[in-house]
């Protein structure tokens, strides 16, 4: 290919590209968490790829929380509240080890992807203005899901994105009463039951912040001083959320213990066959509950319900997504990286939370593979090859928060979480 058809190749595909420019909203509540993470890491010993994860859950929360509305509400008698859950249970109950089936709120996958990848191209984007780095962060077209261009070095970085959160915070109001219906002729509080909240635009909307304490799980629940334009004003949780955590050391500190928890309650669930921590529950891909009560709900099919199945899977967790994800980096590089002098093509796998369940099972024996073209069809040693063969790393990069496989110098240097 000549040079006038490379530059073609290379123009294109920024043409197709669109700018990921954030909203003020997405970029304030970053700025408020990222600023709250490097705090983090300099007064504690967290990582600050562990608390940049967490705090991405948040950001992702403000989104889901766009969409709360009167229906989907979850009226627990034994904590005296309505509550929205993003699991199939209620998040109250569940940490002291009762399951109570309630529907979850959480977005249809397709909408989450949508969601979770743009966000994370507003998160990157605003830890590489942190930094200092003046890159551009586009969305791509199939099959690039996005690009990052370096301009100053003429880099490229065509990337896969699976992104999806560890846990989602519940939101809750406090009943000032107990809500009670006729049975037989005598007043009775009802059960665990699915209630429409219809004050919902003058209720006093908090999150339910799972806080382990004296060995046990217990619920706190932070105010988010909702106004009444809640069910109009579809970003106000990005405001409430910058507002309560600004600053707040504390409250972050708070979460970031739970959210570390609830990660390696992830970890270890899959890998030790243990689910005895509560808080497991709560996270996405948690399965079915154990035990299971007697009264769970069977599947419309086979089975039964679960409290969260694998499709929610937690950042590039899903099976399907790695394997989709291998595939689409190879073929971004092979139709890339031969062709183009132009500028310097870089490819990756990006998410917000490595495959803690199954990177080794999927990706380890494949984060070091090289690959190059052999025309020939011959070639059974490197040595066989004419000595100007290019080689090509399969993966420039396996980037997340949590962990990071890089295997090209710009990437090291970039994505040092």
């Amino acid at each position: 290919m000549g040079e006038n058809q490379e530059s073609i190749w290379a123009n294109q595909i920024l043409d197709k590209a669109q700018l990921v420019m954030p909203e003020t909203h997405e970029q304030n509540l970053a700025d408020t968490l990222i600023d709250l993470c490097y705090n983090a890491a300099k007064r504690t010993n967290v990582p600050v790829g562990i608390a940049l994860a967490a705090s991405f859950d948040l950001l992702v929360g403000a989104e889901y929380y766009r969409n709360v509305i009167n229906r989907g509400w979850c009226y627990c008698p034994e904590h005296q509240s309505l509550i929205f859950p993003y699991t199939n249970t209620c998040p109250a109950c569940v940490l002291s080890g009762k399951f109570h089936f309630h529907r979850s709120n959480k977005p249809e996958s397709g909408k989450i992807g949508t969601a979770t990848s743009r966000l994370l191209c507003v998160f990157l984007d605003r830890l590489f203005v942190k930094s200092s780095r003046n890159f551009k962060i586009f969305k791509g077209s199939e099959p690039i899901d996005i690009l990052i261009h370096d301009e100053q070095k003429n880099i490229m970085l065509l990337a896969e994105v699976k992104a999806a959160p560890l846990i989602t915070l519940p939101l809750l109001v406090r009943s000032e009463e107990k809500i009670t219906d006729l049975v037989d002729g005598e007043i009775v509080e009802i059960p665990h039951s699915a209630v429409d909240n219809s004050s919902l635009s003058s209720s006093n909307i908090c999150l339910l912040l799972p806080v382990f304490h004296d060995g046990s799980w217990q619920s706190k629940f932070v105010e988010l001083q909702t106004k009444d334009d809640i069910l109009t004003n579809t970003i106000w949780a990005y405001g409430q959320l910058e507002n309560i955590f600004r600053g707040n050391n504390d409250l972050f500190d708070l979460y970031l213990d739970t959210w570390k928890r609830a990660f390696e309650a992830y970890q270890v669930a899959y890998h030790e066959k243990d689910r005895s921590s509560n808080i497991f529950w709560l996270t996405n891909a948690c399965g079915q509950p154990e035990p299971r009560p007697v009264d769970w709900p069977a599947r419309s099919g086979t089975g039964y319900e679960s409290v969260s199945d694998g499709k929610t899977s937690v950042g590039m967790d899903r099976t399907d997504d790695i394997k989709k994800g291998i595939y689409q980096v190879l073929k971004l590089g092979a139709e890339s990286k031969p062709i183009n002098q132009q500028y310097q093509i870089k490819t990756a796998l990006i998410s917000n939370i490595h495959a803690a369940r199954h990177y080794d099972e999927y990706l380890t024996s494949l984060q070091d593979v090289v690959w190059a073209l052999d025309e020939t069809g011959l070639a059974k040693k490197a040595g066989e090859l004419d000595s100007e063969t290019p080689i090509y790393n399969l993966f420039d990069g396996i980037i997340s928060f949590t962990r990071n496989h890089p295997r090209d110098e710009w990437i090291r240097e970039n994505f040092q979480f």
